[in-house]
């Protein structure tokens, strides 16, 4: 009886730190009306530690880079940068298979991205994460991404062919940046953690 109410407790006190939240970003989505467009969808999210950023890109030429408050549209040296990711323009905008770009988060601290291949940051196609509610606020990101100049996508990296359902899964990536942590990493630790389970299940069990 000690047994079977104890096992319980366990569990649940080391699976809430191997599984997090996802949160799926569309790029090339308008957040207002769900369809193809400017910038990101949602542009603003609040993601804990262990949770996972899902950017899933739409159709035309998108790449997500990590910039800084208050340079929206410059990419941050040794930030994140999806690369550049080229749909083709018949796919639905929510169409199953999309290339999809998946980092984990391990700070709280506010990152700020734009679509650099979109060409549109200075139109606001801008995403907050974890960002301020007063001081350096989503909001006023958006207003320094509008005041940036107009100019033409910079970033070196390779574009992608165009996207179908046959060729999403290669076009999917993640992305180990000092920022964020891989999926294999948090595999990695979810299975030392099982094994520790494991092993306090067994010595329970020998105890009975």
């Amino acid at each position: 009886m000690k047994c079977t109410t104890f096992i319980p407790i366990i569990a649940l006190s080391y699976f809430p730190l191997v599984f997090g939240a996802e949160y799926l970003v569309g790029v090339g989505k308008d957040e207002t009306t769900g369809k193809k467009g400017l910038g990101f969808d949602p542009s603003v999210i609040q993601p804990a530690v262990g949770d996972t950023i899902v950017w899933e890109f739409r159709s035309g030429q998108h790449s997500v880079v990590e910039s800084t408050f208050d340079n929206p549209c410059v990419g941050k040296i040794g930030g994140i940068n999806t690369g550049v990711q080229t749909v083709s323009d018949s796919l639905a905008v929510d169409a199953p298979g999309l290339p999809k770009y998946t980092v984990t988060v391990n700070s709280t601290d506010p990152q700020w991205f734009f679509d650099e291949a979109g060409g549109l940051c200075y139109r606001g196609a801008v995403l907050a994460v974890n960002p301020p509610t007063t001081g350096q606020t989503a909001a006023v990101f958006v207003e320094n991404a509008k005041k940036s100049p107009t100019s033409t996508p910079t970033s070196s990296s390779s574009s992608s062919p165009p996207v179908n359902q046959s060729t999403t899964d290669a076009a999917s990536a993640t992305k180990s940046v000092p920022a964020v942590a891989t999926i294999a990493n948090a595999a990695g630790h979810a299975g030392h953690t099982n094994g520790l389970l494991l092993g306090m299940l067994s010595l329970l069990l020998a105890m009975f």
